[in-house]
C-alpha cells in the first residue's frame, strides 16, 4: 500500500495573519487574497513582507483566476516569481481548452526563467467548472504533460456551501492524483475542504491538500485565521 503523507496548505491574506500563525504546524504558507476570488492574487508589498517573515520556509502564492490571455499570465508569473516565493498558482478560469491554457503555461514558465528564480509552477482548474464555463480539470495531466509545469490543482469557484466533493467523486479525483504521479507532477485539492474530508482525502492520496475556511474562526473564508484550528488539523492529518 503505498505512503500517505498529505501537505497541509494554509492560505492567509495579510501579514498580520502571517505573524498570529507564526508558531502554528503546518508545511506550506498560501498568500492569496480571497476577497478576489478562489485564487485571488494579493499585492506585492503583503507578499514581499511575508516572504520576508517566512524566509526559510515554503511559501506559495496566488496569480487570480486568469482571463485567457497569456500576457497577464506572463506578467503575473513574472512578478511573484520576482518575489521570490516557492509556489506560484495560476487558475485557468478563462481557459476553454487545452490548446490555451498550454500557451499560457508556456509563457508563464518563460517568465519565471526570465526572473532569475526558481519557482515552481501550479496550474490550477476548478471541480465546479461546468457551471462557470471553464475547463475541465481533469484535463490538467495533459496539459502538465505538454507544458513541463511541477504541479496540478483543483479547487473551487464557488465557496457558498459547497466544496470539492459537491462536483467530483472520489473515484474521479483517485483517478486524477495517480495520472499526476504516473506524470511526476504533484497534485493539489482544495475547495472549502473540511476536518471531516480527511479520510476520504487519505484514500485520494494528494500531495497537499489546501486549507483556509475551516481553520478561520467562524469558518468564513474572509474571517480571522486560527492559529489554534491550525495546529487541530495538523494533528488530525499526521495523528
Amino acid at each position: 500500500m503505498e505512503a500517505v503523507n498529505l501537505k497541509l496548505l494554509v492560505s492567509i491574506k495579510s501579514l498580520a495573519e502571517a505573524e498570529k500563525i507564526k508558531e502554528a504546524d503546518f508545511d506550506i504558507l498560501d498568500i492569496k487574497n480571497p476577497a478576489e476570488g478562489s485564487l485571488g492574487a494579493n499585492y506585492p508589498g503583503v507578499i514581499k513582507s511575508i516572504r520576508e517573515q517566512y524566509s526559510e520556509f515554503p511559501v506559495s502564492a496566488a496569480g487570480g483566476d486568469l482571463p485567457g490571455q497569456s500576457g497577464i499570465a506572463s506578467q503575473v508569473s513574472f512578478a511573484l516569481a520576482s518575489l521570490k516565493v516557492d509556489y506560484l498558482k495560476l487558475g485557468l478560469y478563462g481557459f476553454k481548452n487545452i490548446e490555451s491554457a498550454v500557451l499560457m503555461l508556456k509563457e508563464a514558465k518563460k517568465a519565471i526563467k526570465l526572473s532569475g528564480n526558481n519557482v515552481k509552477l501550479i496550474a490550477a482548474a476548478y471541480a465546479d467548472y461546468e457551471e462557470n464555463n471553464t475547463i475541465n480539470p481533469m484535463l490538467l495531466n495533459e496539459i502538465a504533460f505538454k507544458t513541463d509545469i511541477d504541479g496540478i490543482m483543483i479547487d473551487t469557484l464557488n465557496k457558498s456551501g459547497k466544496n470539492l466533493f459537491s462536483f467530483l467523486k472520489a473515484d474521479d479525483l483517485k483517478r486524477f492524483v495517480k495520472q499526476a504521479k504516473n506524470e511526476k507532477v504533484f497534485s493539489a485539492l482544495a475547495g472549502s475542504l473540511k476536518s471531516e474530508d480527511l479520510p476520504i482525502l487519505r484514500e485520494i492520496n494528494p500531495d497537499i491538500i489546501g486549507f483556509r475556511g475551516a481553520v478561520c474562526e467562524n469558518k468564513d473564508r474572509t474571517a480571522a485565521i486560527s492559529s489554534v484550528k491550525i495546529n487541530s488539523l495538523y494533528k488530525k492529518i499526521n495523528k
